[in-house]
This record gives structure tokens, C-alpha cells and sequence, in this order.
């Protein structure tokens, strides 16, 4: 069963201002196909087995996020600075080469710190006049105001919210800072070697066994539901 989400629209448009003609569409060299953050430290057999649920979907051209600087230090950097707005002009976010695939769209999803490093990147894109047709945050501990910003950049085509509340997940998008301090200490016991095993909470779609395998293929399945291509 897939946790309770919240998803919103908006429509794209590409605008320039022009002194006689009033605005000018312009064409833009849309990034194409989708990339996946899992958690921190980006590591784990659940990872690639996403990806390949994904493809099983219908969820074509899925590659693997990169960047990570260790799982301790991904999940530092996860609570203090990554979860709040970047700079639009940082190029460190772009994906070098995504124009060249044959894919019908440009999808961004992340896991938990993976989905600040696919916030972060859908910031940049959108800001610079990219269209991210999907943006799917899971478990993510993303900042409110960030968060209000992406919802209401118009080069976001769609935004999907998933949280894991109902499976014990004390992190959920908009959480603010004090709580998410509070939330380290359950984090931390779910985060044990049996936690992880069984897929506790925050850690709900990371367990490598069968019950993770099918919880990660209807997660996909939901996400194709939502128009992921």
C-alpha cells in the first residue's frame, strides 16, 4: 500500500519579456529522462533494485544519482544544509549530457537525502528555465519554504510528495528544524541493523528482501500511475 501523498500541478511556461512584441516564447533544450537519489551514503542493494523496478514499470532511461560523501556526512548534511535552498546558479547540480536521451520527459526522484539532492537539482534546472516534468520526494526532510518554492516555480510541471507518517516515519516534507532534531534519536533506533532489515519507518523502502522488493515495486508502480515515463 502506498503511504499518503500530496501531489500538485502546475503548468509550465517559457516567457520572455520583449519591449514591442509583449512576451516571447522561447525553446528550451529540455534535459530528458529521470534520475534516482536513494538515501545517504547512496548505497545499498535496494537501490539498483529500485531502478529496476522503475523499468519494470514503464518508467524508462533510469540512471542512478551520484554525489554522496559518505552516509554520516550525507545525513549532516541532510539536516543543516542541503534541506534549505541553494543557489540557482550553482552549476554543481546540473546533469551533464541528459539532451542527448531518447526520452519522453526530464524526472527527478529522491529517497531521504536523495530527495534534497533531486530538490536541489529540479531548484537549479527550473530556475534556469528547465522544465522538470516530475518531481517525486520520498520521506524527504526538505525545508517548508523551500518546499512553498518548488510548488510554486512554474517550470515544475508536476510535484509529488510522499511520506511515510503512517509506517512510523517521524520525518515528513515541511518539517521544521526543531523537530527534525527531535526526530534524531527515533531515527537513530530505527536505524539499527534489525530497523534496516525489516524496513522500519524512515527506512521503509530499503529492507533487501522480498517484502522490500514488493513494497519497491509498487512504489514504482504508483509513480507510473502518476505519469512517470
Amino acid at each position: 500500500m502506498i503511504p499518503a501523498i500530496v501531489v500538485v500541478s502546475v503548468t509550465a511556461a517559457l516567457t520572455l519579456k520583449s519591449d514591442s512584441k509583449g512576451p516571447l516564447k522561447i525553446a528550451v533544450n529540455k534535459p530528458r529522462g529521470t534520475v534516482y537519489w536513494g538515501g545517504a551514503g547512496l548505497n545499498g542493494p535496494y537501490i539498483a533494485d529500485q531502478v529496476a523496478a522503475f523499468q519494470e514499470s514503464g518508467i524508462k532511461h533510469v540512471w542512478v544519482g551520484k554525489r554522496t560523501i559518505g552516509d554520516i556526512p550525507d545525513a549532516v548534511r541532510s539536516a543543516i544544509e542541503l534541506r534549505y535552498e541553494r543557489d540557482p546558479g550553482d552549476r554543481y547540480w546540473m546533469v551533464e549530457g541528459m539532451e542527448k536521451i531518447a526520452a519522453e520527459q526530464f524526472n527527478l526522484i529522491g529517497y531521504s537525502y536523495g530527495s534534497l539532492m533531486a530538490a536541489q537539482t529540479a531548484h537549479v534546472y527550473a530556475s534556469n528555465g528547465y522544465i522538470v516534468d516530475h518531481l517525486a520526494l520520498i520521506a524527504s526532510p526538505i525545508d517548508g519554504d523551500f518546499l512553498s518554492h518548488l510548488q510554486s516555480n512554474k517550470n515544475i510541471k508536476k510535484l509529488i510528495i510522499i511520506n511515510l507518517r503512517e509506517h512510523g516515519d517521524p520525518i515528513f516534507a515541511g518539517i521544521s528544524q526543531w523537530r527534525l532534531l527531535l526526530a534524531k534519536s527515533k531515527l537513530e533506533k530505527q536505524n539499527d541493523d534489525s530497523g534496516t532489515t525489516r524496513g522500519i519507518g524512515h527506512f521503509y523502502y530499503r529492507p533487501a528482501s522480498e517484502e522490500g522488493r514488493m513494497r519497491r515495486r509498487q512504489l514504482a508502480k504508483f509513480l507510473f500511475e502518476q505519469g512517470l515515463r
